[in-house]
């Protein structure tokens, strides 16, 4: 190869690079702010130095606003939904986690480690320190250059490229003026006793790595150089050259499947952290359901135990009539007006559990509670499911469904391929580290620039180098210990996959077996409810005739009441099991009618 195809391999080495920084600047997510690639380059090439914009938090204004008319909120299933999407905290919390796993796909772009986040697991043997490391400097280290061995009528040079760089390109610009007076022992050389020097040094330098294991690094230098020393050919004297490199690991360190290995990791951190965001969501979402049936239940218990004392201030006022007209003991009197007392405080009791419910729901769906708020009572608009209009799937089938819909699993399955994914750089830093490199460099001296900048162009001094080094440890522990680790760790991933496995087996079948008693119990309950509304209707005719006591409707109404009660409990238990089953199943989220995309922009359609 002459010298001006070796120029324009080494313009084409730099365009390749730069190619690469353009090719790695994708579309933007269109859900949140893709934060996976870097600024471009051009044409602001000042933008990859400035700060990105990051959203600002929004701790104060809900996404969804919650109405009140009236000191009254009506809240509905679907209000619930989409508030919790748009106000829960925690939801907006676990919201920023794909978001942070895209900068650590940014930055294993780079060259560099993942740092990890949430529920993925990074590789610690690609892991290093808080700042993480690189994957390209484990194979015989960074820099190296040549060695000068000559003297004042020539040199002699022993060449050592190692690899260098990382997968971002790097320029860097030197300068330097100079100014030293030094005396000398002898004037053989210089013909005087004290010599003064003067330079100005300029340097321009690019080093790349690829993930092919080369390494390309290209400068160019330029130095004037004055004295008052006698003998000099050229005074001032320029010295202008430029020196290319190229490195390539062979062994330790060869390959695109060895050096992408942090990316490959990096990439499977952004399904896991999308599967722990929905996790989390889901969880939200249970949470603000089972609130809102229990808000149901509380009212329900309200009502029942209103009834209860309606129906005890009844009979209490009309023993009373029956005692003043001498048709009644004083004692049944008594019976009737503690059953009062006890209906009081049965209700004060549930009003208490009512509002206990409200402020237990409202914190779920707002960010800040307010006096507007905070005053209003829910009435909820919805009702409890009823058991009957709905069929559950066989138990078989629901198992299949929830291993494939489950966060957890999800997420133990990336954290399994991340291990695998990095067993090709561990299996290959066991081998010995052989580089091959070459060298092209050129300099030039005369005491007129452009005629020296020439010389150093047209290679009128060239200096050609190739070789190759070749190292290894001999006991070669580190790398022993790492492979070992990571297969290890590797086994622990796939250990807690048949773990999560099976708990998801065990709370689908726990909540399979919990709705199906619960829709029983309602049944059984709503039965119960009914015998005791009409053993209370005749116990009362028979009270009215004469031929029962006060003290006998009483013990009905009790009953009455606690069957209702019961029956507000059966259903509370029918649909938070059906929330439970939906979460053990993993599709809260379809059931409830949201999409991935809704929940992570924080808007759910129609709201």
């Amino acid at each position: 190869m002459n010298w001006k195809g070796t120029r324009w391999l080494a313009a084409t080495w730099l365009a390749g690079a730069m190619g690469q920084a353009w090719a790695q600047n994708a579309p933007s997510n269109p859900v949140l702010p893709d934060f996976s690639n870097g600024a471009r380059v051009f044409p602001h090439v000042w933008e990859p130095y400035r700060p990105a914009k990051v959203p600002q938090a929004n701790l104060q204004k809900d996404g969804v606003t919650l109405e009140v008319h009236d000191g009254v909120m009506r809240l509905s299933m679907a209000q619930v939904v989409a508030a919790v999407i748009a106000n829960n905290l925690t939801v907006a919390n676990a919201r920023l986690y794909p978001s942070i796993a895209q900068t650590d796909l940014l930055r294993s772009r780079s060259g560099a480690s993942p740092r990890g986040v949430d529920a993925s697991v990074i590789p610690s043997v690609v892991f290093a320190g808080a700042e993480g490391g690189s994957i390209l400097g484990t194979a015989g280290g960074s820099g190296g250059g040549a060695s000068n061995a000559g003297g004042i009528t020539g040199s002699a040079t022993s060449v050592n490229i190692r690899p260098s760089g990382v997968f971002d390109p790097s320029i860097s610009f030197q300068a330097s003026l100079d100014h030293t007076s030094s005396p000398l022992n002898t004037e053989v050389v210089a013909g005087i006793p004290q010599v003064t020097t003067t330079t100005g040094a300029y340097s321009l330098s690019y080093i790349q790595a690829f993930s092919s294991g080369t390494s390309i690094t290209f400068s160019w230098g330029y130095q004037r150089q004055s004295s008052n020393q006698l003998h000099l050919l050229f005074n001032p004297a320029f010295t202008p050259g430029w020196t290319a490199t190229v490195s390539q690991q062979m062994v330790n360190g060869f390959g695109f499947k060895v050096n992408r290995a942090l990316i490959e990791v990096a990439q499977n951190e952004q399904k896991i952290e999308r599967e722990s965001f929905r996790q989390q969501t889901i969880a939200a979402l249970a949470s603000a359901e089972n609130a809102y049936w229990d808000l149901i239940a509380a009212q329900e218990s309200v009502r029942a135990s209103q009834l209860a004392l309606d129906a005890a201030v009844q009979l209490a006022a009309n023993n009373r009539k029956e005692f003043d007209a001498g048709a009644m003991s004083q004692i049944d009197v008594v019976t009737a007006d503690s059953q009062a007392a006890s209906s009081r405080r049965d209700l004060v009791i549930a009003q208490t559990n009512e509002q206990v419910a409200e402020l237990s729901l409202k914190s779920l769906l707002t960010r800040n509670v307010d006096e507007s708020i905070a005053t209003a009572r829910i009435e909820a608009t919805d009702a409890f499911p009823e058991p009957s209009d709905e069929k559950l799937l066989p138990l078989d089938q629901l198992l299949v469904i929830a291993k494939d819909n489950r966060p957890d699993v999800a997420v133990a399955e990336g954290n399994i391929k991340s291990e695998q994914d990095v067993l090709p750089f561990i299996k290959n830093a066991l081998l010995p580290n052989v580089n091959v490199f070459a060298l092209v460099s050129t300099s030039s001296l005369y005491n007129v620039f452009g005629t020296s900048f020439v010389y150093a162009w047209d290679f009128k001094y060239p200096q050609v180098a190739f070789g190759v080094s070749v190292s290894f440890p001999l006991r070669n522990r580190q790398a022993q210990a790492d492979n070992v680790r990571s297969r290890l760790e590797l086994r622990q991933a796939q250990d807690t996959l048949v773990r999560t496995k099976s708990q998801v087996e065990v709370d689908v079948q726990n909540a399979f077996i919990a709705t199906v008693q619960s829709k029983q119990q309602v049944a059984a309950a709503r039965e119960a409810l009914q015998l005791a509304v009409v053993k209370l209707d005749a116990e009362q005719k028979k009270l009215n005739v004469g031929v029962s006591t006060a003290y006998n409707v009483v013990l009905d109404q009790r009953d009455v009441l606690t069957a209702r009660l019961a029956m507000v409990q059966a259903q509370d238990a029918y649909a938070k099991a059906k929330v439970s089953l939906d979460q053990a199943m993993g599709t809260t989220l379809d059931t409830n009618h949201i999409s991935m995309e809704e929940a992570l922009s924080g808007q759910v359609k129609g709201f």
